[in-house]
């Protein structure tokens, strides 16, 4: 292979990685001198799901079974004070039923209640995304003196990708990352053009992928062998109980016959 080319081929790969690195340190300046402004923009509502309905219908029952608790003392109380000579008066039964409505009056309150709100949720985003386009535009005032100098720095990196690099390297892989993989894939000696450099890249993210999978696959075998090591040791300790007790039954077993047996005849 011709050292010659393959040097400049990696120089120019250089390059380009250099030059695309420029731009997504320019773009992070950029970003991050929009969002230090973030704080202006009004965050959108969203709608509320079943958990915020079943803890209403929480809230909502214990603080109606408060509500009866109270009503049903306070008639006990009255009743008490009203029927206290009376012996043969009885308490007003019907005022325990009132136990039985938190939950049903909960239910329904709750399901209201998140109807009526998530039926406003609508007209309250379009008055918050009116809010926020006038922020983006405050925005983009607050940080123009920052944003200038970083989008007069991509202009001229972009000025100088369409000069030196347009269509020379393959957009898909058109990332810092992946042309630094093939400038060392070339500098390797493994590829002397962009295409060659391109497809041991491919090559090498299959195998990375084979080898991760098969790491996985690995690490699954490990702990299977790593449950199937103390499973053995537990089964070969109940094996070697069972057999213990085998042995031992045995030799109660050789011993009781051969105790002697006296026999005696009638006379």
């Amino acid at each position: 292979m011709n050292t010659q080319p393959r040097a400049q081929l990696e120089q120019r790969i250089a390059g380009l990685f250099h030059l695309l690195q420029r731009f997504e340190s320019l773009q992070q300046q950029k970003e991050a001198a929009y969002q230090r402004h973030a704080h202006l923009y009004t965050p959108y509502i969203s709608k509320w799901r079943a958990g915020m309905y079943w803890l209403w219908v929480l809230i909502g029952t214990i603080a109606l079974t408060i509500i009866v608790t109270m009503i049903f003392f306070g008639a006990m109380s009255a009743w008490s004070n009203a029927y206290q000579s009376d012996s043969s008066a009885q308490p007003p039964v019907g005022v325990a039923a009132l136990f039985l409505t938190p939950l049903p009056v909960a239910l329904i309150l709750a399901g209201v209640l998140v109807a009526v709100r998530n039926g406003r949720v609508p007209a309250k985003n379009a008055q918050i995304e009116a809010a926020n386009q006038a922020a983006a535009q405050q925005i983009a005032q607050l940080a123009a003196p920052e944003v200038g100098p970083i989008d007069a720095q991509l202009a001229a990196a972009r000025k100088e990708y369409r000069e030196n690099y347009n269509g020379w390297f393959p957009e898909k892989y058109r990332n810092s990352v992946d042309v630094g993989a093939c400038w060392h894939i070339v500098h390797d000696g493994r590829a002397s053009t962009v295409q060659e450099a391109v497809n041991a890249l491919i090559e090498d993210q299959r195998h990375q992928a084979i080898l991760d999978m098969h790491a996985a696959q690995i690490a699954e075998q490990q702990r299977a062998t790593r449950v199937a090591q103390v499973n053995g040791v537990i089964n070969a300790s109940m094996q070697g109980a069972m057999i213990g007790t085998m042995i031992d039954q045995g030799n109660k077993t050789r011993a009781a016959m051969n105790v002697p047996v006296t026999v005696r005849l009638k006379k």
